[in-house]
Protein backbone atom coordinates (compact mmCIF):
# COMPACT_ATOMS: atom_id res chain seq x y z
CA UNK A 1 0.00 0.00 0.00
CA UNK A 2 1.61 3.53 -0.80
CA UNK A 3 1.55 5.63 2.46
CA UNK A 4 1.42 9.06 1.70
CA UNK A 5 3.41 10.85 3.72
CA UNK A 6 4.60 14.69 4.86
CA UNK A 7 8.35 15.81 3.26
CA UNK A 8 9.39 17.18 6.45
CA UNK A 9 11.02 14.42 8.67
CA UNK A 10 12.38 14.92 12.28
CA UNK A 11 14.54 12.63 14.59
CA UNK A 12 12.86 11.48 17.71
CA UNK A 13 14.42 11.47 21.22
CA UNK A 14 15.38 8.96 23.92
CA UNK A 15 13.54 8.38 27.09
CA UNK A 16 16.74 7.16 29.41
CA UNK A 17 15.93 4.53 31.34
CA UNK A 18 19.44 3.30 32.19
CA UNK A 19 21.33 3.98 35.17
CA UNK A 20 24.47 3.12 33.07
CA UNK A 21 23.57 5.33 30.71
CA UNK A 22 23.55 8.57 32.51
CA UNK A 23 26.98 9.59 31.22
CA UNK A 24 25.64 9.60 27.97
CA UNK A 25 22.87 12.84 28.59
CA UNK A 26 26.18 14.90 29.69
CA UNK A 27 26.91 14.53 26.05
CA UNK A 28 24.63 14.72 24.05
CA UNK A 29 21.35 16.44 26.12
CA UNK A 30 19.39 17.12 22.91
CA UNK A 31 18.89 13.43 22.41
CA UNK A 32 17.10 12.88 25.43
CA UNK A 33 13.37 13.74 26.37
CA UNK A 34 13.20 12.76 29.37
CA UNK A 35 14.65 10.21 32.13
CA UNK A 36 12.40 7.15 33.56
CA UNK A 37 13.43 6.64 36.81
CA UNK A 38 12.70 3.04 38.90
CA UNK A 39 12.22 4.63 42.30
CA UNK A 40 11.78 7.04 44.01
CA UNK A 41 15.07 6.98 45.77
CA UNK A 42 16.33 7.45 41.87
CA UNK A 43 14.23 9.63 41.03
CA UNK A 44 15.18 12.26 43.29
CA UNK A 45 19.10 11.61 42.37
CA UNK A 46 18.53 12.17 38.62
CA UNK A 47 16.34 15.22 38.91
CA UNK A 48 19.29 16.60 40.63
CA UNK A 49 21.75 14.70 38.38
CA UNK A 50 19.91 15.64 35.20
CA UNK A 51 18.36 18.62 35.76
CA UNK A 52 16.80 20.49 33.91
CA UNK A 53 15.45 17.15 31.82
CA UNK A 54 12.51 15.78 33.39
CA UNK A 55 12.05 12.60 35.37
CA UNK A 56 9.34 10.64 35.71
CA UNK A 57 8.68 6.92 37.51
CA UNK A 58 7.63 4.03 35.74
CA UNK A 59 4.56 2.30 37.62
CA UNK A 60 3.52 -1.15 37.14
CA UNK A 61 -0.40 -1.96 37.22
CA UNK A 62 -1.33 -4.58 39.21
CA UNK A 63 -3.14 -7.94 38.07
CA UNK A 64 -7.01 -7.49 37.51
CA UNK A 65 -9.43 -9.23 40.20
CA UNK A 66 -10.78 -12.21 40.27
CA UNK A 67 -14.64 -11.60 38.60
CA UNK A 68 -15.52 -14.30 40.59
CA UNK A 69 -14.36 -13.03 43.95
CA UNK A 70 -14.57 -9.86 43.39
CA UNK A 71 -17.86 -7.04 44.50
CA UNK A 72 -19.40 -5.43 41.46
CA UNK A 73 -18.76 -3.73 39.21
CA UNK A 74 -15.07 -5.11 38.99
CA UNK A 75 -13.95 -1.83 37.59
CA UNK A 76 -14.41 0.39 40.28
CA UNK A 77 -12.67 -2.36 42.88
CA UNK A 78 -9.99 -2.04 40.17
CA UNK A 79 -9.75 1.40 40.27
CA UNK A 80 -9.36 1.25 44.00
CA UNK A 81 -7.05 -1.46 44.13
CA UNK A 82 -4.75 0.37 41.77
CA UNK A 83 -5.08 3.81 44.20
CA UNK A 84 -3.69 1.36 46.85
CA UNK A 85 -0.89 0.41 44.78
CA UNK A 86 -0.02 3.88 43.51
CA UNK A 87 -0.26 5.84 46.28
CA UNK A 88 3.12 4.76 48.21
CA UNK A 89 4.91 4.73 45.34
CA UNK A 90 4.15 8.49 44.18
CA UNK A 91 6.71 11.04 44.84
CA UNK A 92 6.89 15.21 44.42
CA UNK A 93 9.41 15.24 42.56
CA UNK A 94 8.33 12.89 39.64
CA UNK A 95 7.62 15.09 36.69
CA UNK A 96 5.46 12.19 35.03
CA UNK A 97 4.32 8.74 35.41
CA UNK A 98 4.54 5.95 33.14
CA UNK A 99 2.17 3.20 32.89
CA UNK A 100 2.88 -0.27 32.13
CA UNK A 101 2.59 -4.07 32.27
CA UNK A 102 -1.86 -3.32 32.33
CA UNK A 103 -3.57 -7.07 31.65
CA UNK A 104 -6.27 -5.53 29.68
CA UNK A 105 -7.08 -2.09 27.91
CA UNK A 106 -9.92 -1.31 30.37
CA UNK A 107 -7.23 -2.16 32.91
CA UNK A 108 -5.18 0.34 31.43
CA UNK A 109 -8.02 2.88 30.95
CA UNK A 110 -9.01 2.08 34.54
CA UNK A 111 -4.81 2.88 36.04
CA UNK A 112 -5.29 5.78 34.42
CA UNK A 113 -8.56 6.82 35.97
CA UNK A 114 -6.91 5.94 39.35
CA UNK A 115 -3.59 7.95 38.80
CA UNK A 116 -6.02 11.20 37.97
CA UNK A 117 -7.96 10.70 40.87
CA UNK A 118 -5.01 10.81 42.87
CA UNK A 119 -2.46 13.74 41.73
CA UNK A 120 -2.70 15.63 38.37
CA UNK A 121 0.78 14.84 36.66
CA UNK A 122 1.64 14.31 33.47
CA UNK A 123 0.57 10.10 32.28
CA UNK A 124 2.74 8.12 29.90
CA UNK A 125 1.11 4.74 28.78
CA UNK A 126 2.25 1.98 27.20
CA UNK A 127 0.36 -0.27 24.84
CA UNK A 128 1.82 -3.62 23.82
CA UNK A 129 0.28 -4.45 20.43
CA UNK A 130 -0.13 -8.32 19.83
CA UNK A 131 -0.02 -8.69 15.92
CA UNK A 132 0.26 -6.99 12.70
CA UNK A 133 -3.03 -5.72 12.25
CA UNK A 134 -2.44 -3.21 15.30
CA UNK A 135 -4.26 -5.42 17.75
CA UNK A 136 -3.94 -5.35 21.48
CA UNK A 137 -3.69 -8.36 23.70
CA UNK A 138 -7.00 -8.22 24.44
CA UNK A 139 -8.22 -7.60 21.03
CA UNK A 140 -8.42 -3.72 21.29
CA UNK A 141 -7.99 -2.12 17.86
CA UNK A 142 -4.51 0.24 18.68
CA UNK A 143 -6.89 3.60 17.25
CA UNK A 144 -9.52 2.77 19.83
CA UNK A 145 -7.10 2.31 22.65
CA UNK A 146 -5.58 5.97 21.33
CA UNK A 147 -8.81 7.56 20.91
CA UNK A 148 -9.53 6.82 24.68
CA UNK A 149 -6.24 7.74 26.24
CA UNK A 150 -5.43 10.92 24.58
CA UNK A 151 -9.27 12.56 25.89
CA UNK A 152 -8.86 11.18 29.38
CA UNK A 153 -5.43 12.89 30.11
CA UNK A 154 -2.54 10.32 28.68
CA UNK A 155 -0.17 13.19 27.10
CA UNK A 156 2.24 10.44 25.60
CA UNK A 157 1.29 6.77 24.59
CA UNK A 158 4.27 4.06 23.85
CA UNK A 159 3.88 1.41 21.49
CA UNK A 160 5.80 -2.09 21.79
CA UNK A 161 5.29 -5.12 19.92
CA UNK A 162 6.89 -8.74 19.94
CA UNK A 163 8.73 -7.80 16.37
CA UNK A 164 9.36 -5.01 13.92
CA UNK A 165 6.58 -5.81 11.46
CA UNK A 166 4.01 -5.60 14.02
CA UNK A 167 5.44 -2.20 15.68
CA UNK A 168 5.45 -0.57 11.97
CA UNK A 169 2.33 -1.79 11.15
CA UNK A 170 0.73 -0.49 14.54
CA UNK A 171 2.52 2.74 14.51
CA UNK A 172 0.92 3.06 10.28
CA UNK A 173 -2.27 2.30 11.91
CA UNK A 174 -2.46 4.77 14.66
CA UNK A 175 0.05 7.47 13.31
CA UNK A 176 -3.41 9.28 11.47
CA UNK A 177 -5.56 9.15 14.08
CA UNK A 178 -3.67 10.24 17.19
CA UNK A 179 -3.86 13.99 18.82
CA UNK A 180 -1.45 13.19 21.42
CA UNK A 181 2.24 12.56 21.12
CA UNK A 182 3.53 9.09 19.90
CA UNK A 183 6.62 6.68 21.03
CA UNK A 184 7.78 3.07 20.99
CA UNK A 185 9.54 0.96 23.04
CA UNK A 186 12.23 -1.15 20.63
CA UNK A 187 15.23 -3.13 20.60
CA UNK A 188 18.22 -1.29 18.89
CA UNK A 189 18.56 -4.37 16.58
CA UNK A 190 15.28 -3.43 15.24
CA UNK A 191 15.94 0.14 13.68
CA UNK A 192 17.13 -0.91 10.36
CA UNK A 193 13.40 -2.81 10.04
CA UNK A 194 11.22 -0.64 11.75
CA UNK A 195 9.72 2.60 9.93
CA UNK A 196 9.05 5.11 12.88
CA UNK A 197 5.81 6.94 11.79
CA UNK A 198 5.07 9.96 13.37
CA UNK A 199 7.36 8.81 16.78
CA UNK A 200 8.47 11.35 18.98
CA UNK A 201 10.06 9.07 21.87
CA UNK A 202 11.47 5.66 21.73
CA UNK A 203 12.58 3.95 24.87
CA UNK A 204 15.80 1.92 24.45
CA UNK A 205 17.08 -1.56 25.60
CA UNK A 206 20.65 -0.06 24.46
CA UNK A 207 20.74 3.60 25.08
CA UNK A 208 24.50 3.82 23.92
CA UNK A 209 23.28 2.28 20.53
CA UNK A 210 20.86 4.92 19.74
CA UNK A 211 22.88 7.93 20.72
CA UNK A 212 25.27 6.42 18.13
CA UNK A 213 22.77 6.06 15.65
CA UNK A 214 21.18 9.68 16.28
CA UNK A 215 24.34 10.54 15.82
CA UNK A 216 24.86 8.93 12.80
CA UNK A 217 21.82 10.32 11.20
CA UNK A 218 20.55 7.05 11.13
CA UNK A 219 17.24 7.34 12.98
CA UNK A 220 14.45 9.47 11.70
CA UNK A 221 10.72 9.74 11.93
CA UNK A 222 8.47 9.69 8.49
CA UNK A 223 5.45 11.75 8.72
CA UNK A 224 1.70 10.32 8.05
CA UNK A 225 -0.62 13.14 7.70
CA UNK A 226 -3.65 13.53 10.24
CA UNK A 227 -6.80 11.71 9.20
CA UNK A 228 -10.85 12.16 10.21
CA UNK A 229 -10.26 15.85 11.60
CA UNK A 230 -13.80 15.88 9.91
CA UNK A 231 -15.10 13.67 11.96
CA UNK A 232 -15.45 12.06 15.92
CA UNK A 233 -13.74 9.28 17.14
CA UNK A 234 -16.05 7.45 19.56
CA UNK A 235 -14.41 3.76 20.40
CA UNK A 236 -16.77 1.80 22.05
CA UNK A 237 -13.98 -0.02 24.35
CA UNK A 238 -12.86 -2.35 21.73
CA UNK A 239 -13.06 -1.12 18.59
CA UNK A 240 -12.81 2.43 16.80
CA UNK A 241 -15.31 4.35 15.23
CA UNK A 242 -15.41 7.64 13.51
CA UNK A 243 -18.65 9.34 13.78
CA UNK A 244 -20.80 12.75 12.46
CA UNK A 245 -22.40 15.11 15.09
CA UNK A 246 -25.59 14.47 13.59
CA UNK A 247 -24.94 10.20 14.23
CA UNK A 248 -28.47 8.30 14.57
CA UNK A 249 -29.08 7.31 18.47
CA UNK A 250 -31.53 4.80 19.15
CA UNK A 251 -34.29 5.48 21.74
CA UNK A 252 -33.22 5.01 25.29
CA UNK A 253 -32.62 1.06 26.05
CA UNK A 254 -33.24 -0.04 29.58
CA UNK A 255 -30.24 -2.04 31.49
CA UNK A 256 -32.83 -4.64 32.24
CA UNK A 257 -32.50 -8.48 31.81
CA UNK A 258 -33.51 -8.24 28.09
CA UNK A 259 -30.46 -5.82 27.05
CA UNK A 260 -28.75 -8.48 24.77
CA UNK A 261 -31.65 -8.66 22.70
CA UNK A 262 -32.49 -5.19 22.68
CA UNK A 263 -28.95 -4.36 21.73
CA UNK A 264 -29.14 -6.78 18.73
CA UNK A 265 -32.46 -5.17 17.78
CA UNK A 266 -31.20 -1.74 17.64
CA UNK A 267 -28.48 -2.38 15.89
CA UNK A 268 -30.55 -2.43 11.92
CA UNK A 269 -32.29 1.42 12.82
CA UNK A 270 -28.97 3.58 14.76
CA UNK A 271 -25.78 4.42 14.66
CA UNK A 272 -25.26 4.74 18.19
CA UNK A 273 -26.95 2.90 21.00
CA UNK A 274 -28.21 4.94 24.04
CA UNK A 275 -28.49 3.15 27.60
CA UNK A 276 -30.69 4.51 30.28
CA UNK A 277 -29.30 4.73 33.98
CA UNK A 278 -31.71 4.18 36.70
CA UNK A 279 -30.21 2.20 39.50
CA UNK A 280 -26.57 1.23 40.39
CA UNK A 281 -27.29 -2.15 39.10
CA UNK A 282 -27.98 -1.17 35.84
CA UNK A 283 -24.59 0.00 35.92
CA UNK A 284 -23.19 -3.98 36.94
CA UNK A 285 -25.22 -4.54 33.69
CA UNK A 286 -23.35 -2.26 31.82
CA UNK A 287 -20.12 -3.49 32.79
CA UNK A 288 -21.13 -7.03 32.27
CA UNK A 289 -23.00 -6.37 28.65
CA UNK A 290 -20.68 -4.85 27.47
CA UNK A 291 -18.89 -7.00 24.94
CA UNK A 292 -22.29 -6.94 22.91
CA UNK A 293 -21.55 -2.89 22.79
CA UNK A 294 -20.55 -3.00 18.85
CA UNK A 295 -21.66 0.75 18.78
CA UNK A 296 -20.86 3.98 20.05
CA UNK A 297 -22.23 4.63 22.77
CA UNK A 298 -24.47 7.05 24.23
CA UNK A 299 -25.62 6.86 27.65
CA UNK A 300 -28.07 9.08 30.06
CA UNK A 301 -29.05 9.25 33.81
CA UNK A 302 -31.23 11.70 35.60
CA UNK A 303 -28.57 11.06 38.41
CA UNK A 304 -25.40 12.81 37.64
CA UNK A 305 -23.93 10.21 40.21
CA UNK A 306 -25.28 7.25 38.28
CA UNK A 307 -23.87 8.69 34.83
CA UNK A 308 -20.71 8.98 36.25
CA UNK A 309 -20.12 5.33 37.61
CA UNK A 310 -21.62 4.44 33.99
CA UNK A 311 -18.89 6.83 32.58
CA UNK A 312 -16.14 5.20 35.38
CA UNK A 313 -17.02 1.36 34.34
CA UNK A 314 -17.62 1.86 30.19
CA UNK A 315 -14.08 1.58 28.51
CA UNK A 316 -14.72 3.71 25.45
CA UNK A 317 -15.57 7.24 25.25
CA UNK A 318 -19.16 7.92 25.75
CA UNK A 319 -21.36 9.84 24.19
CA UNK A 320 -24.03 12.59 25.54
CA UNK A 321 -27.05 14.10 23.72
CA UNK A 322 -28.54 16.05 26.84
CA UNK A 323 -31.38 13.54 27.64
CA UNK A 324 -31.73 14.24 31.60
CA UNK A 325 -29.89 17.55 31.02
CA UNK A 326 -27.31 17.89 33.30
CA UNK A 327 -25.47 21.14 34.54
CA UNK A 328 -22.90 22.66 32.29
CA UNK A 329 -20.10 22.63 34.77
CA UNK A 330 -20.74 18.80 35.49
CA UNK A 331 -20.50 17.83 32.11
CA UNK A 332 -17.36 19.48 31.18
CA UNK A 333 -16.05 17.99 34.03
CA UNK A 334 -17.09 14.35 32.48
CA UNK A 335 -15.57 15.88 29.33
CA UNK A 336 -12.11 15.90 31.14
CA UNK A 337 -11.50 13.40 33.32
CA UNK A 338 -14.05 10.28 31.29
CA UNK A 339 -13.51 11.93 27.50
CA UNK A 340 -16.67 12.16 27.05
CA UNK A 341 -18.26 13.53 23.77
CA UNK A 342 -20.64 16.06 23.78
CA UNK A 343 -22.93 16.16 20.63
Amino acid sequence: MDIPLCQSEHKPQLLLNDPAAISLYHTAPEKFAGALAPNAELCDAWAEELAPLPVGLALECPPEPDAEHCERPITMHYIEQCKEVFRPLLHDDAAFYYLHSAPTFPALRAAVLALGDLCGRTVIAELQVEDDEGHLPDGTDVRAAIGVLQRIGVTTVLISAHDPESLTQALEIAAPYARLSLGVRMHADWLSQTTLYNTEVIVPDITEAFVAALRGNQVACKTLPRDHDDFICAPDGKHAHFIAPTIDISDEIECGPHLDEDLIEAEDDSGAFKLLLETEEDVVTLEESRYMISRPLCLCAESADLLEQGLRVFPGLALYDGTWEQEDAVISYFETKYGMIRL
